[in-house]
């Protein structure tokens, strides 16, 4: 077993975290931190892993069957004895702990260390810091941490490995608490039962290690009992406890866990004093839980208001549950919210300037009612908000809220991601507006009276601007390049006109290179009809009598001929007017669809007997399929003949169109003048997006009215009612504060000059 340790006033305090106060003038919210591998590698093994100095750390030893000495009646059985007297334990300090007026079933393990004790006994003190002014008897429970921690709730989290003696109390208390070194100094402390329940009671006397909990059922029952926090009664000179929980541990075995960590503004520390109930941080903010403190127990400690005592150096407390803040902004109004479920942490440390101070910093999440919330201002979170921050001893303090948020503004409610926050000074807002591919930044002060509005522009804000601004004169460049666009075209199809009359020259070669292909096509079907025929005659030891080959080759190329004839007598034709442009189109066509002869048809064979000839007795009937495939027209062939086609129409109207074509491009500005106006407004838009700084609104609480500005040079400018963060109408706001940038008179001055050429 370990030794029994002295009272808490006696020694130092064995494990303290150094949490780092650092502040920075950009940061909103002043953040503290710790490093536990550099202050308690032991106690951190998951953090620090092979970090640990003590390489085999000294767990709690049990208590065994030889620290206990029964007296009185004792009855043996199979895994202990039953005691009626007393029973007395052992320790390594050579202060025995006695269990009195016992009536006790003490069962071990296998190995000797205590199992499980159960039955009634007087409660001893587990150190001499303090004393029961009257022996109190209770039933008496013996349990590992790990059990109590997963099937009983007592507010605090127990150590997994210890062992604890759990007593359940029925009357009320008298204690007698020591107040300082003198062992006769001492302090009266009443604690009463609740009403219906009892008082549990859990030490750990190798710590030693003591808590008083005023709710709850330690050994198996319920919990009963109200959670208000007792007060002092003007009648009695005793402290009286009612329904708050609190206890010490020498070895500092309370552990400190808060339940809403966020980057490191709240931490974890070993605590060696609990206190539950309502504590008050400085009058700024409330909380109601298990107050965790790093120092020890003392008399002196006011149960109503356990901030209220002295801090020293390092000192550390910690709470988790619900936490009201009420905060007082010279600005703005009095402000206050309710964080539904969040962490609280105290840290003292010394100032140069002002002594020992001490913050309350808070993490949580803010209540889901908003009915807190200054409906007044034109802001509205729109979902959950955590809230975070830090308030000092000094009733200074810094508390931010992040999450969504909905900006109302005139041209429609703006959705935006950031954070409000609050100090004795001013009530402001930081965010973000996403639109589309821009990220605005947003901000904002809220006053009793108004509220002002900041919209940043976003970082690729420039982008695209110039081709805003200058979006007339891009509309009459491309209508200039479309004009020019036009005369060429008109020119092209004047010369489309000339080379069609070239190829109407042409066209009579290329009519014999396609009669020559024919000629061919026919030639080749002849000659492979005739190759089969006499193939079939020879197999069959036949005579050919007659066959229908020609005629077949004839009736297949015929509308080839015919095209070609049509298109002859088409280009022939001088006199141009509609009915022999039509005719000359489709000629062009009907023989642009004839490029290839592609044709498989059957031939008769009649023929005869080798010796008896061709005679009726001895004529026979055969067909086979012949095959002609032959092209007509090359690819540049058929292509000139198509492009004539399409362009036959233009031949009348073409010279007018190019005529006209001319006339229009004559009245419009040139691309060179238009692009130098354009430069031209291009260096007066690079100026004016210089000098952008922003825009904004500020909205009156009492009239409800906003009014707009634009930001340029550093100055504000009053401007009409538009959208802050919409890019395109900031820029129109702000061109009208400036000369120049506006390229419409220069524009129609320049197309005016043009028509006047």
């Amino acid at each position: 077993m370990k030794a029994m340790r002295k009272p808490f006033h006696g020694i130092a305090l064995l494990l303290m975290l150094a949490l780092a106060i650092s502040c920075s003038k950009g940061e909103n919210i002043e953040p503290i931190g710790a490093d536990p591998c550099e202050e308690n590698p032991c106690g951190n093994p998951e953090q620090c892993p092979n970090q640990c100095d003590d390489e085999n750390p000294t767990e709690p030893s049990g208590i065994t069957e030889e620290d206990l000495e029964p007296e009185g009646d004792v009855t043996e059985t199979e895994d202990g004895y039953l005691v009626e007297g007393s029973l007395t334990m052992n320790t390594d300090s050579g202060e025995p702990v006695v269990f009195a007026e016992a009536d006790l079933d003490v069962q071990f393990n296998d190995d000797g260390t205590l199992k499980s004790m159960s039955g009634t006994t007087e409660i001893p003190a587990p150190t001499n810091y303090f004393e029961f002014e009257t022996p109190v008897q209770a039933d008496i429970g013996f349990f590992t941490g790990k059990f109590l921690n997963e099937n009983r709730d007592f507010e605090i989290q127990l150590v997994d490995e210890r062992s604890y003696f759990v007593f359940a109390i029925a009357a009320g208390l008298e204690l007698k608490l020591g107040v300082n070194d003198d062992p006769d100094a001492h302090k009266p402390l009443s604690i009463e039962a609740p009403v219906g329940g009892h008082i549990t009671f859990i030490a750990d006397y190798t710590d030693p290690m003591f808590f008083f909990s005023l709710g709850g059922d330690a050994l198996g029952g319920g919990d009963e009992g109200g959670d208000d926090n007792g007060g002092n009664d003007g009648d009695s000179s005793h402290n009286k406890l009612a329904s708050v929980s609190f206890g010490g541990s020498f070895g500092s075995n309370f552990f400190y866990m808060p339940t809403n960590p966020v980057d490191g503004n709240v931490v974890s520390f070993q605590a060696n004093q609990v206190t539950g109930g309502t504590v008050s941080f400085f009058k700024i903010l409330e909380a109601s839980g298990m107050y965790y403190q790093n120092r020890g127990f003392s008399a002196d400690l006011n149960f109503d208001e356990p901030m209220e005592s002295d801090f020293g150096v390092n000192y550390r407390s910690g709470i988790n549950g619900q936490l009201d803040l009420s905060l007082e902004i010279t600005s703005f109004v009095s402000f206050g919210f309710p964080i539904g479920s969040g962490s609280a942490a105290v840290v003292a440390e010394a100032s140069t300037n002002d002594g020992v101070i001490a913050k309350a910093f808070i993490n949580g999440l803010v209540d889901p009612d908003l009915s807190w919330w200054p409906t007044f201002i034109p802001l509205m979170p729109d979902g959950d908000l955590n809230a975070y921050g830090f308030v000092e001893q000094t009733g200074n303090f810094d508390i931010g809220m992040s999450g969504s948020f909905e900006l109302q503004m005139p041209t429609g409610d703006q959705g935006l991601e950031g954070s409000i926050r609050a100090t004795p000074q001013a009530f402001t807002m930081e965010g973000q507006v996403v639109s589309g591919d821009d990220v605005w930044g947003a901000s904002a002060v809220f006053t009793e009276s108004e509220t002002k509005c900041i919209a940043t522009t976003p970082d690729n804000f420039t982008d695209g601007i110039s081709e805003t601004v200058t979006e007339q004169i891009d509309t009459a460049i491309e209508t200039t390049e479309q004009a020019l666009q036009d005369l060429q075209d008109a020119e092209d199809q004047y010369e489309l006109e000339l080379s069609l009359r070239g190829l109407r020259a042409a066209l009579p070669g290329i009519i014999d290179e396609a009669q020559d292909a024919i000629d061919d096509a026919v030639a080749a079907g002849l000659a492979s009809g005739r190759s089969t025929i006499n193939s079939y005659l020879s197999d069959n030891n036949r005579i050919l009598c007659s066959d229908n080959l020609s005629g077949q080759i004839d009736a297949i190329v015929r509308g080839h001929r015919n095209a070609l004839t049509r298109l002859r007598n088409a280009v022939n034709e001088t006199n141009d007017n509609a009915t022999t442009r039509t005719e000359l189109e489709a000629a062009l066509r009907d023989l642009a669809s004839l490029d290839r002869i592609n044709r498989t048809f059957t031939v008769t064979i009649i023929h005869g007997h080798k010796t008896f000839g061709c005679g009726d007795l001895w004529k026979l009937t055969a067909t086979r399929s012949i095959t002609i495939n032959e092209t007509v027209l090359t690819s540049g062939q058929k292509a000139q003949l198509l492009e004539a086609a399409d362009n036959v129409k233009y031949i009348e109207e073409v010279d007018g169109i190019r005529i006209e074509a001319q006339d229009i491009v004559g009245q419009l500005p040139t691309i060179e003048e238009l692009e130098s106006l354009k430069d031209n407004v291009e260096a007066c838009v690079e100026e004016l997006t210089n000098g952008i700084g922003g825009a904004g609104f500020v909205y009156n609480h009492d009239t409800k009215a906003f009014s707009h500005f634009v930001i340029v040079n550093g100055e504000e400018k009053e401007v009409g009612s538009f959208d802050i963060f919409n890019k395109n109408d900031l820029i129109a706001a702000s061109r009208a504060e400036l000369d120049g940038c506006d390229p419409n008179d220069a524009l129609n001055k320049l197309v005016e000059d043009a028509k006047r050429r």
